[in-house]
């Protein structure tokens, strides 16, 4: 079988720039550590990127704020500036907001070598997009990642689990009008005309509504805690973590990331929480949440790219939220927990590869309680890397 290419990427970030507002949650500065970036060196570098792996497929990406919300003569300036260094093989690859993708947009991005354009959908369930002041529709969001498919660019989904608006009831609604209360209009800088709005219209009653397929979904955790409850705002966050996984199997991105919220000092979600009309996600439940992503992914034949913030980001700005060093390996744990439970019963004797191993004895040996605990007296052999060490491994 011929493996894919894989495709080297060179980063560059631009912390809220093109954004017309702040998201009650974000403070891109903090999350990508930016301490002051020097553009012109960071151009400098990429065009030695593409200059050392001419032949290679590569990107240049630009990060962390709304590229095509900048204005067109930013976005030329910067795209203008590498493209004398790119080959066949080299492209560019940028992250917006839905509302500011539109055909116009599309074909400048096609005309400037942009091979790939990253959505911050961050949610596709309405009440959540209301309660987290996102000031765009289910619809406008899903037509916005149309509008890139169909143009024959490679559409990636960025979506935020656990956003205001996800836990239903009373909470939700203080939630909603909290979120609604600090948020500013949103300038759309003449992207919405009526033909786009239009448009927006047209899909929602041509096309029919998105529903789980009988019999595929839900893949309901068994198991919503680390252990064996099943916690009040778990429950209540199920059915929109279901509107969203239904839109990305249908709507098919070719790859996805997944952020679970966490609150950052200072920003608007940082005073809903300390006055205590937000809750995040527990580690636990994000964790589980996304392990549910990977098993719908799997099945939708959609990539997941990314899962959690980066590890590198300023732990001290962090004050509530499902943040860990190694997330994305919990989840791996997670779904290695989820499938020896369907091979195994309680007092089984599992033996493991040495990924499978390194999994389950990592994070001070995490999620070793979570199998005792779910197929409780199971023995674990490990792996024989050779024949004095299984000899040693008898002997303990």
């Amino acid at each position: 079988m011929k493996h894919k290419t894989k495709t080297l990427i060179f980063p560059i970030f631009l912390p809220m720039q093109g954004c017309k507002e702040r998201c009650i949650y974000c403070d891109q500065n903090l999350i990508t550590s930016d301490k002051g970036i020097n553009y012109a060196e960071q151009l400098k570098l990429a065009k030695s990127f593409l200059q050392a792996h001419r032949g290679t497929q590569r990107q240049v990406a630009f990060y962390g704020g709304t590229f095509t919300g900048l204005e067109q003569g930013k976005r030329d300036e910067l795209i203008g500036e590498l493209r004398d260094y790119l080959d066949a093989e080299a492209s560019f690859r940028i992250s917006t907001h839905p509302l500011f993708i539109n055909e116009e947009i599309i074909s400048w991005c096609k005309e400037s070598r942009i091979k790939t354009v990253e959505l911050g959908i961050q949610d596709f369930d309405g009440e959540v997009l209301r309660a987290s002041g996102r000031n765009y529709t289910t619809e406008e969001a899903i037509t916005a990642c149309r509008l890139v498919k169909e143009a024959g660019l490679e559409l990636g989904v960025q979506l935020m689990p656990g956003l205001p608006g996800a836990r239903s009831g009373k909470e939700g609604e203080k939630q909603a009008e909290t979120a609604e209360r600090h948020q500013t209009s949103f300038d759309c800088g003449g992207l919405a005309t009526a033909g786009y709005k239009s448009a927006v219209c047209s899909w929602s009653v041509q096309q029919p509504p998105v529903q789980v397929a009988k019999g595929k979904r839900p893949y309901r955790n068994e198991h919503p805690d680390f252990g064996d409850s099943v916690s009040d705002s778990q429950l209540t966050t199920h059915n929109s973590q279901l509107v969203n996984q239904a839109v990305v199997a249908s709507l098919q991105p070719h790859f996805l990331r997944l952020y679970p919220v966490i609150v950052i000092r200072g920003t608007v979600l940082h005073q809903m929480w300390l006055r205590g009309e937000y809750q995040p996600l527990s580690l636990e439940e994000a964790v589980h949440q996304c392990a549910d992503w990977q098993q719908v992914c799997d099945e939708a034949q959609v990539k997941v790219i990314k899962m959690g913030l980066p590890s590198q980001m300023d732990q001290s700005s962090i004050v509530a939220g499902p943040w860990h060093p190694a997330f994305g390996q919990l989840v791996q744990a997670e779904l290695l927990v989820r499938s020896l439970e369907q091979e195994y019963s309680s007092v089984s004797i599992i033996k493991l590869d040495k990924k499978q191993w390194a999994l389950i004895m990592a994070n001070n040996k995490m999620y070793l309680e979570v199998l005792q605990k779910r197929l409780p007296g199971c023995r674990l052999l490990p792996p024989t890397a050779d024949s004095a060490h299984a000899k040693r491994q008898r002997q303990v």
